[in-house]
């Protein structure tokens, strides 16, 4: 016997399950490719590095206006998370180091920062010059590591907590290049808790 539509109608949706919301199918589906597409770079930025005889290109550039600009990029994050976003930047900070290298740490600082702030907290972006240094700082408020977690992050496909990193995203491989492009413009760094969150410090 031939099924109602009725009946048909319910076999159709049984198979096709979550795909039934278009519009939710396409935007889970966009944030996987974006996903895809950003391990990709990062896994190539890597390969970079990994060349026998590499060496980061060194220019001049305004590192305060770098700065600014990956912020804005993000400006979209801030108000769909309800963050606040407090910065202290001069009008110009002039480095000699790998601009495009160095805007991926910056992108990846400001990526994690919004990931890992609880919605309605509040980011701190600093750029302090003192004798000749460019004193860099990012805090974002509302969450801390755990001291065991701190001694791990810059390892390669590590995230803390596994279940948060389900929320947010990630590869696993951010702050593993900020450590490797670091290194290279052999400048210091650290990551630490913060009174009212976690803060990292790069000094240029």
């Amino acid at each position: 016997s031939t099924p109602s539509n009725s009946s048909a109608a319910s076999d159709v949706y049984k198979r096709q399950g979550r795909y039934t919301d278009r519009d939710t199918y396409l935007v889970k589906s966009l944030e996987v490719i974006n996903g895809l597409e950003t391990m990709v770079q990062e896994l190539l930025t890597i390969s970079r590095m990994d060349m026998p005889g590499y060496v980061c290109r060194r220019e001049p550039f305004d590192l305060a206006l770098q700065i600014k600009q990956c912020l804005t990029a993000q400006e979209d994050i801030f108000i769909e998370k309800d963050i606040s976003l407090f910065c202290d930047l001069p009008e110009s900070a002039i480095y000699y180091g790998d601009k495009q290298l160095l805007k991926r740490v910056f992108d990846n600082l400001i990526t994690n920062a919004l990931n890992y702030s609880p919605d309605g907290n509040q980011v701190n972006v600093s750029v302090k010059l003192n004798n000749g240094k460019i004193d860099f700082r990012i805090e974002n408020t509302g969450i801390h590591i755990e001291p065991e977690e701190r001694l791990r992050l810059f390892e390669a496909f590590y995230r803390p907590d596994q279940s948060r990193s389900r929320q947010t995203g990630g590869s696993g491989l951010g702050l593993y290049i900020v450590k490797r492009v670091l290194d290279l413009h052999e400048v210091s760094y650290t990551i630490d808790n913060s009174t009212d969150g976690v803060i990292f410090q790069i000094l240029f």
